[in-house]
C-alpha cells in the first residue's frame, strides 16, 4: 500500500479525518514549514556567493537523521533531510540565526528571578565553577552536587552524571519523560537496565495505550519512517486515548475512553486474552490473574473506561490474531507522563501475546565505570519535593523550572544555591535562576556530525564545556581521559537488549488501580478531569521560542497571550459555556489565569483538554508569556517506584 497524499496531509498535520474521528486536535501545526521558507528568505538576504551543499546529520532527536545544507557562501539558506516531512530537522535554521542566541558565556550580576547576566571569559567561569566543585569535595558537601540531564540521554549527559558521581553525589537526574519512566519500569520488574523499546518496523499489529506515536513521542524521526512502513505493509494500528489526537485520525481504530483510564482498559484487554487461553511465566502472574479475575472484569473495566465490552474484546482479538503484535505503554506526545504500574500491566500483556524479548525489548545507554551510589531519592521531582539542599547545580540543555510539577519549589531550591550553570543556546525559565550560562552550539555547528556550518559567536558544544570543567577539577580529573567530545561520543553506545523475565509488581499495580478507580468516580467540586494535549510543532514547549512557530498556530490553541482549552459541546451546555467563553481552571494545587473555551467532539466528556508547551516566564521574545502553563496545578502525586509525579490526570472545577 502507497502512502496516499491525504496520509501524508495527515502526518504532517493537515486537517484530513480519520474514521469518525472529524478533523484533528490542532489542524496544521506543522504549517511551520512554509513560515521556514518565509523566514529563510524574507529576514534575510545573503549576499551573492558560491552555492555548495554541506552533508551533516540533525541530532534534534536519536534517530539522527542525514541533512543537506544549502549555503550561500558562509550563510546556510535551505534544510533538506533524509526523513522528508519531519518538521524537527526543517526548523534548525530558525535556531542556528536566532536573533537571541547566547553570544558568549555569562556570569550572573543581580538577583535570582531576573535575567540580569554579564559577559565573562570562558577561562574565569570554567576556573571558577572548578574550584567550588573541588571545594565541595574537599570540605565534604559533595552531597550538595545535582546534575540535571534532558529526558534522552547522550554522551553530554554522561559527563554530567560522571562529575557529580565521582564528586561522591548520588543526585543525578533526567526531565521526566519516556526514556526515564519506561527505565524505571525495566528495572523494577525486570532487573535490567535500559528503555522499552518496540519493534515498530517488523510488527503487524499496534495497540498503543496513550503513547501518541506521531506528536514528538520517543524517536520522532523512527516514528515518521514507521508510519510509511505500516502503510505500505497496512498494519493494523489501535490507538486507545480520550482526545481524538493526531495519532488518532492516523489509526485504524480510535478508541474514546474517559481520561486517564488507559491502565485500566488494558486490564480488560488482559482478562480478555486470559479468556482465550493466554498465559506467561513472569513471576506473580499467578496473583495477577486473581487481580484480573476479581476486581476488573470486562464489565467493571468497561464501566470505568467508558468503552463497550464488544470493543475491548476486539482489542484483545486484534492483538490475539496477529504474528507480531505490540502493546505500547507512555502516555503523551513528546512530553510523557506515566506510572511505573501502568508501565508493568502493558508489559504484561505483551509477554501473554509472546512479544516480551521479542518485538519487546529494552535499549540501555552503556557508559565507562562508573561509582555505584546508592540514591537517596528516585526521581528529579522526589528529589525537588525533598528538604535536601543544593549548592552546585549543572543543568544540562533542560529546563526544569518549567518542564516539572514541582517547578516552583525547585526554584526555590536554585535561589539558594551558590553555583547553578546551565548549558543552552537560548535563554530559559531556568536561566533566571542561574550564575552561569555557557551557550552550546546548535546542530548544524556541531563538528562531530559531518560538514558543519561555521560555528557563531563564542558557543561550544556543552560536551566540551562540561569536558573542561572536569579537567580543572583536581580531585575528579583522572576520571575525564577524553581529549574532546567527540572522544567521549565514542566512548558511549546505546545497546539492544532482549529481555524476556518480567516480575509483575501486583501490589503497585492494585495500589494504582484503587487510586484511579477512586480518582474516575469521585464526584464533589473537582467534577471536571484535565488532561494534557500537544501540539507537534510546539512540543514541550521549547519551539515556541523559534521566531516562526507562533504563526503556525490556530486561534483555538492561542490567540494574542490567551490560551485555548477543548471541551465537548455536551459538556460544556452542562457547565453553561458556549464557544469562546472564558473560564478560570483551578485544583487542588492552584488556579490558571484565564483561558478561552473551544468546543469539539474531540474530547470525551466532563473533560477540558489542555494544550501543554504554553505559559513561559522567559523564552525569547517569541515564547515569553504565551498563554499558560498548566504544571503548577497538574497533579503532583509522586510515582513510588521512577519518584516523578503522574501528571496526566488532574481533576478540577471550572468557573
Amino acid at each position: 500500500m502507497k502512502l496516499e497524499r491525504k496520509d501524508f496531509l495527515t502526518m504532517i498535520g493537515g486537517a484530513v479525518v480519520g474514521t469518525g474521528v472529524g478533523t484533528l486536535i490542532s489542524p496544521g501545526p506543522w504549517m511551520g514549514l512554509q513560515w521556514l521558507v518565509e523566514w529563510t528568505q524574507d529576514q534575510y538576504r545573503p549576499p551573492k556567493g558560491e552555492e555548495k551543499y554541506l552533508a551533516s546529520i540533525c541530532d534534534q532527536c536519536p534517530n539522527k537523521c542525514t541533512v543537506q545544507v544549502r549555503m550561500i557562501g558562509d550563510r546556510a539558506v535551505k534544510i533538506e533531510t533524509s526523513n522528508q516531512g519531519c518538521a524537527v530537522g526543517q526548523l534548525l535554521l530558525q535556531v542556528l540565526y536566532h536573533p537571541e542566541r547566547v553570544k558568549t558565556p555569562l556570569k550572573r550580576t543581580g538577583k535570582k528571578g531576573k535575567i540580569d547576566f554579564e559577559p565573562v571569559s570562558w577561562e574565569s567561569a570554567i576556573a571558577d565553577i572548578s574550584k567550588k566543585i573541588n571545594d565541595a569535595i574537599n570540605n565534604k558537601k559533595q552531597d550538595q552536587i545535582v546534575a540535571i540531564n534532558p529526558a534522552f540521554p547522550d554522551a553530554t549527559a554522561m559527563l554530567t552524571e560522571r562529575i557529580a558521581l565521582f564528586a561522591g553525589s548520588p543526585h543525578v537526574y533526567q526531565e521526566s519523560g519516556y526514556w526515564a519512566l519506561s527505565n524505571a519500569c525495566s528495572v523494577a520488574t525486570q532487573k535490567a537496565e535500559g528503555a522499552i523499546d518496540y519493534d515498530f518496523e517488523n510488527a503487524d499489529c499496534v495497540v498503543s495505550f496513550g503513547a501518541r506515536l506521531f506528536e514528538g513521542w520517543g524517536n520522532p524521526g523512527r516514528m515518521h519512517k514507521v508510519l510509511n512502513i505500516w502503510k505500505q505493509k497496512g498494519v493494523k494500528f489501535i490507538q486507545v486515548d480520550s482526545i481524538a489526537t493526531r495519532t488518532a485520525s492516523l489509526a485504524d481504530q480510535w478508541v474514546a475512553i474517559k481520561p486517564g483510564s488507559e491502565p485500566i482498559f488494558a486490564m480488560g484487554v488482559a482478562h480478555y486474552l486470559l479468556k482465550y487461553g493466554r498465559r506467561s511465566g513472569a513471576a506473580n502472574f499467578g496473583r495477577f490473574t486473581e487481580l484480573l479475575i476479581n476486581k476488573f472484569t470486562p464489565e467493571k473495566v468497561s464501566e470505568l473506561t467508558g468503552a463497550s465490552l464488544e470493543t475491548i474484546e476486539s482489542v484483545a482479538k486484534a492483538l490475539l490474531q496477529a504474528r507480531r503484535p505490540v502493546a505500547v505503554a507512555g502516555k503523551g506526545g513528546k512530553v510523557v507522563s506515566s506510572s511505573v504500574a501502568e508501565f508493568a500491566i502493558i508489559q504484561t500483556i505483551n509477554s501473554m501475546i509472546g512479544s516480551l524479548g521479542n518485538s519487546v525489548r529494552l535499549v540501555a545507554f552503556t557508559t565507562p565505570a562508573k561509582p555505584a551510589i546508592a540514591k537517596k531519592t528516585k526521581g528529579l521531582d522526589e528529589y525537588i519535593a525533598s528538604d535536601m539542599a543544593c549548592d552546585i547545580v549543572l543543568i544540562n540543555n533542560a529546563n526544569p523550572v518549567y518542564s516539572s510539577v514541582y517547578g516552583e519549589r525547585l526554584s526555590e531550591k536554585l535561589k539558594k544555591a551558590s553555583t547553578v550553570v546551565l548549558f543552552t543556546s537560548l535563554l530559559n525559565d531556568t536561566a533566571q535562576y542561574a550564575d552561569y550560562i555557557f551557550p552550546t552550539l546548535t546542530s548544524l555547528e556541531l563538528p562531530y556530525t559531518g560538514q558543519s556550518v561555521s560555528a557563531k559567536f563564542e558557543a561550544k558544544h556543552a560536551g566540551d564545556s562540561l569536558l573542561a570543567i572536569a579537567k580543572n577539577t583536581p580531585t575528579i580529573a583522572a576520571q575525564f581521559p577524553w581529549n574532546s567530545y567527540l572522544d567521549v561520543v565514542n566512548a558511549a553506545s546505546f545497546q539492544v537488549r532482549n529481555v524476556a523475565n518480567l516480575d509483575i509488581p501486583v501490589d503497585s499495580i492494585t495500589t494504582k488501580l484503587e487510586e484511579l478507580e477512586k480518582l474516575l468516580q469521585s464526584s464533589g467540586s473537582y467534577s471536571i478531569s484535565m488532561v494534557p494535549f500537544e501540539i507537534p510543532v510546539v512540543g514541550e514547549g521549547n519551539a515556541l521560542a523559534l521566531p516562526y512557530v507562533l504563526k503556525a498556530l490556530p486561534n483555538t490553541i492561542l490567540k494574542g497571550n490567551t490560551s485555548w482549552v477543548y471541551m465537548n459541546p455536551v459538556t460544556a451546555s452542562k457547565e453553561g459555556i458556549s464557544e469562546g467563553s472564558k473560564i478560570d481552571i483551578e485544583s487542588s494545587r492552584g488556579e490558571l489565569d484565564t483561558v478561552r473555551v473551544h468546543l469539539t467532539k474531540r474530547v470525551a466528556y466532563d473533560t477540558v483538554a489542555m494544550p501543554i508547551g504554553f505559559g513561559h516566564e522567559e523564552l525569547t521574545e517569541y515564547g515569553s508569556e504565551k498563554g499558560v502553563n498548566p504544571k503548577p496545578i497538574m497533579s503532583d502525586a509522586l510515582d513510588p517506584i521512577s519518584g516523578y509525579a503522574d501528571w496526566w490526570l488532574t481533576r478540577v472545577k471550572l468557573s
